[in-house]
């Protein structure tokens, strides 16, 4: 059983895909890189949906150099950004102190999507009419990032417990 979600890999594939755009598209990345185009493409799409109903690249993830070379491309870590995010952490700059930013309109929006991915989980585990082992961890794992997402909101308006 993976500890990552499939919410997670979707959101990591659509990171990747939005980085190979901003470092100038896929087609020059992978003059740069050690893999191809098509291998590219893996990292940052589903591919064809089988018959199984999954989809053939769901799993082909981006390694962690190929990963590292595209955020330098873009000029911003977008990528590991993102799997910061996932992990529960905010990247922040070499010196610069973290959760002294204050609140700001992006956090509404992030709250907003973690905890409609908690309603999604929900209402597509439900839809057979029960909720297995497996459908109640992806709950609880989407569940802890909204209140992860939550609680960064109350550190940015400077309370504590």
């Amino acid at each position: 059983m993976r500890l990552i979600s499939e919410q997670s890999i979707l959101s990591l594939k659509g990171v990747t895909d939005a980085c190979y755009r901003l470092g100038g598209g896929v087609t020059s990345f992978a003059l740069l890189t050690r893999v191809g185009v098509s291998t590219l493409v893996k990292y940052a799409t589903l591919g064809e949906r089988r018959d199984d109903g999954g989809h053939e690249h769901l799993q082909t993830m981006v390694p962690l150099d190929i990963a590292i070379e595209a955020d330098m491309r873009a000029g911003s870590p977008i990528i590991i950004g993102e799997a910061a995010r996932i992990l529960g952490y905010v990247l922040t700059r070499d010196g610069e102190q973290p959760d002294r930013r204050g609140l700001k309109d992006l956090d509404a929006h992030v709250v907003l999507s973690e905890t409609m991915d908690v309603s999604r989980a929900i209402i597509e585990a439900g839809k057979d009419g029960r909720y297995d082992a497996l459908e109640r961890r992806t709950i609880a794992q989407e569940a802890r990032e909204a209140i992860r997402a939550l609680e960064q909101v109350i550190a940015a308006c400077g309370e504590r417990e």
